[in-house]
């Protein structure tokens, strides 16, 4: 069993906020401590108690090598029977994500719900999505999907659904509003959070290579759905939102088409501008129409 514990050191020198997350459990504090070794070594003093109960286990630290830290291993295990301290690898970094998001949430509070808008574009049997949420964040891709899909409305279906996994994936924990103009996604959806397994039309015998991807966005959506909550929004009517995502789904298109001349270090730039212009904060988290 693998824990990860983060520390920062607050306004007030001396004064360190700490957070741990394991599998099923989670501590969080503060305390005084003359750096960052020694917070360390007195969170996991803070934390024992949950800590047993995992027991044994090992915290995953995030320092270096040559720190003096190392040189105390020893003396932690001795102090806290059942637990180790251990150097962070690679294959840490979710559970190291999780820990420094809780930290952030412990030291100012949970992040606002978030409104999301997707939008997906097919041409030609190209695809793109892009979703753009309230505070400027956002995301495009594009793709080939296989050639044998020919249905220009299975296309726009399969691109929206792509824009709303990612953005699900790229705001992962945060209360979600996801607008989408796809009454057809939207009724897929539902019916996958209510137990169902439908696909677009044709996809359950003609388009096996598309299924598999489709099915992962089933699973990811229906294990996030506590946080997520879904809104159909009339396209190409002012929405800025939506229309900040059209945008970006074109935009992700058009550049897998080659039909924009841009090349693949300007999109980036491009994308950002149009996620400045459409983007619209307000203080509540919401947008406006």
């Amino acid at each position: 069993m693998r824990c990860f514990i983060v520390v920062k050191e607050r306004s007030d020198e001396g004064e360190w906020d700490w957070v741990l997350v394991g599998p099923g459990m989670q501590a969080a504090g503060s305390l005084g401590a003359r750096g960052i070794e020694d917070a360390i070594i007195a969170a996991v003093g803070a934390a024992y108690d949950s800590l047993q109960t995992l027991a044994p286990v090992q915290v995953v630290v995030a320092l270096p090598s040559n720190a003096r830290f190392w040189m105390l291993t020893d003396e932690i295990a001795h102090a806290y029977p059942g637990v180790s301290v251990v150097p962070v690898t690679d294959a840490d970094a979710g559970i190291r994500a999780e820990a420094v998001e809780a930290l952030a949430i412990h030291r100012t509070g949970p992040l606002p719900p978030l409104v999301v808008a997707t939008d997906g574009s097919a041409h030609r049997g190209f695809i793109g999505w892009g979703w753009l949420a309230v505070d400027g964040q956002h995301g495009f891709g594009r793709q080939v999907p296989n050639a044998r899909i020919r249905d220009p409305q299975s296309l726009v279906v399969l691109a929206e659904l792509q824009a709303i996994a990612e953005a699900v994936r790229a705001l992962p924990r945060r209360t979600l509003t996801i607008r989408t103009d796809s009454r057809v996604a939207l009724a897929l959806i539902k019916d996958w959070l209510k137990g169902d397994l439908s696909m677009p039309k044709g996809y359950e015998t003609e388009h096996r290579a598309e299924l598999a991807g489709l099915t992962r966005m089933h699973d990811e959506l229906c294990r996030e759905a506590e946080r997520l909550s879904f809104e159909w929004v009339r396209g190409h009517v002012g929405d800025a939102l939506n229309e900040g995502a059209d945008s970006l789904a074109k935009l992700a298109r058009r550049f897998a088409e080659g039909t924009w001349g841009l090349t693949a270090d300007e999109v980036p730039g491009r994308a950002r501008a149009i996620a400045e212009t459409f983007a619209v904060p307000t203080t509540s988290g919401s947008a406006s129409a």
